[in-house]
């Protein structure tokens, strides 16, 4: 499967999600309605960002400098994210929000209920969806094709297949992506490792596994905490600072208590993270993000002097 349409928002991406609910089944593959109540938050956002004069994108990476210019926006785990185009600044955020100690308002009790209520937890939903292959007790999680090379250690990969066991491991690519990239990286790899289906159901594959392996650019390190597996990364040290997700991963692959970490760390307005289902006064939570971010900001303002 793959896709070569991108699109700009998360309104856009849930144009799908609508129309099927609507009865619409054309669409081979399209995000879970779980995602529905952002495009209330996606609204706000802009509006905010638009009164206090900074620049907004979506689902972007960039190393913008610690006086950023753009913060960014897009989803993790059900939730819309939100953190600066700066990565020590995106970093920053997380100790600050861990260090601001609130009072835990519920994050990961919410995904456990996802889970519980539906028995699933895939960001799509896609037609023609295939079982895994095999029960396989080792999944490593591939990025999308455009972040495999830049982002995945293949030391570790062939690391990973030599101690586990080959007939152990499953490559689990993304299913929005370039396949020919895939079957390039399999043809490095011990041939009894099994390449997924692009259709199979990431989630799924998940439940089957003891242990995941995965990256800075995904959101399964999350999900794979809250199925109680055991969770490890095989990242390209040197372009970790590049990964969207680092701000947020980095500490579930070094944290005793990642599950913990979560509900401390999202229940601050510093950390970014809102859902309109745990936050009841998202909007306030969005506002008092913005001011914090823009007040850390501006202790950068003057701080560097660049010169070509």
């Amino acid at each position: 499967m793959s896709n070569n349409v991108v699109a700009r928002s998360i309104a856009e991406n849930l144009v799908g999600t609508k129309k099927a609910l609507e009865g619409d089944s054309s669409a081979d593959f399209f995000w879970d309605s779980k995602y529905l109540p952002l495009e209330e938050v996606e609204s706000y956002l802009h509006v905010a960002c638009r009164e206090r004069g900074i620049k907004l994108t979506f689902d972007m990476t960039a190393g913008e400098s610690l006086y950023f210019k753009t913060l960014n926006y897009t989803t993790y785990a059900g939730f819309l994210i939100i953190h600066p185009l700066s990565p020590e600044q995106s970093m920053r955020q997380m100790y600050d929000a861990y260090a601001d100690n609130v009072k835990a308002v519920g994050h990961v009790d919410y995904l456990k209920s996802i889970i519980k209520e539906t028995g699933n937890f895939s960001k799509y939903v896609i037609k023609d969806q295939a079982k895994p292959k095999e029960n396989r007790n080792t999944l490593l999680v591939l990025p999308g094709g455009n972040k495999l090379k830049k982002h995945c250690c293949i030391g570790m990969i062939k690391k990973v297949i030599n101690e586990r066991g080959p007939k152990n491991v499953t490559l689990k690519i993304h299913p929005i992506s370039f396949l020919q990239i895939y079957h390039e990286l399999k043809s490095h790899l011990d041939s009894d490792v099994i390449l997924s289906d692009s259709n199979e159901d990431l989630f799924q594959c998940m439940t089957q596994a003891d242990y995941i392996y995965t990256t800075m650019c995904s959101e399964s390190a999350l999900v794979a905490h809250l199925l109680d597996k055991d969770v490890y990364h095989f990242d390209l040290f040197q372009n970790r600072e590049a990964a969207p997700f680092i701000h947020i991963n980095y500490f579930l692959f070094s944290t005793v208590d990642p599950l913990a970490w979560v509900d401390r760390t999202f229940s601050s307005p510093k950390s970014g993270v809102i859902h309109p289902s745990v936050d009841k006064a998202w909007k306030s939570k969005v506002d008092s993000y913005l001011d914090y971010i823009l007040q850390l900001r501006s202790f950068y303002k003057e701080a560097y002097v660049y010169t070509e």
